[in-house]
């Protein structure tokens, strides 16, 4: 099936690498986690998933076996009306199987962190407002936080546990979702464990994700497993979205370690 970027079809690395690489070459490595998404995604002919995700949907009883897809590397998702540059999804996929059609953005890690958390996005974003008053920062993460998560209930993650960019991820998939008039989202990390990462690194980030999926869920999901999908988790949306879109999430590994 085809991966295309802006009307070009993307049969190789290279053509991954110059159509919807990283800025920088350096990036453009192996066993990291850019080119290997690539390698993974355009596989021996690119006509099938790889095996990994397959198996993540075929584990949950909302998906069924993909009959066709497409998809889109460095795919731009905005979430709200905010000026300023939408945030990019690694990959996002638009397939069918017999219920109709679905979506998965896809975020592709190799031991690469999530980055900030929503404190430290808040603090930044309350920087960028002290030097100049028409930044939109801390309303987006107010919006993000209302519309993803709704109220703490006793218990659960705080916001200082979560980390920002699975908000924006999230954000993304169920708007562009909403957008394409679609009622399934995926949002799917995928591993790859290779020579160049750290199993304490890949901890990390496991951590990261079953405290955003605790706190997503309200306590019913804990820990998130390789291969499989959870859900479907139903957000509160507003400001962000105004129909009801099922949101599922899951992690998909493959393992290149040679040693």
């Amino acid at each position: 099936m085809p991966i295309i970027k802006n009307g070009f079809e993307l049969r190789s690395l290279e053509d991954w690498e110059l159509r919807a690489g990283p800025k920088s070459h350096e990036q453009w490595v192996d066993d990291r986690s850019a080119k290997e998404a690539a390698r993974a995604w355009l596989g021996l002919d690119g006509s099938e998933l790889p095996v990994e995700v397959q198996k993540a949907l075929a584990s949950h009883a909302a998906f069924s076996s993909v009959r066709e897809w497409v998809a889109e590397p460095e795919a731009k998702l905005s979430f709200d009306s905010f000026p300023g540059e939408p945030r990019n999804s690694d990959l996002v996929v638009y397939a069918k199987d017999t219920s109709g059609e679905f979506l998965v953005a896809v975020e592709a890690k190799a031991d690469e962190p999530f980055g900030e958390t929503v404190p430290d996005a808040l603090t930044s974003a309350l920087e960028r407002y002290v030097k100049n008053t028409r930044s939109n920062g801390v309303t987006r993460i107010q919006q993000l936080a209302v519309a993803l998560l709704g109220p703490r209930q006793d218990g659960e993650m705080t916001l200082k546990d979560i980390r920002y960019q699975l908000l924006t991820a999230t954000a993304g998939a169920l708007c562009e979702a909403e957008r394409r008039g679609l009622d399934r989202a995926v949002l799917l990390i995928h591993e790859f464990v290779t020579d160049k990462t750290s199993d304490e690194k890949h901890d990390a980030n496991a951590g990261d994700l079953n405290c955003f999926v605790a706190r997503l869920s309200h306590g019913a999901v804990t820990s998130v497993q390789p291969e499989y999908l959870y859900g479907p988790f139903t957000v509160p949306g507003a400001p962000l979205l105004s129909t009801k879109v099922n949101l599922f999430v899951g992690k998909a590994t493959r393992n290149l370690r040679r040693r």
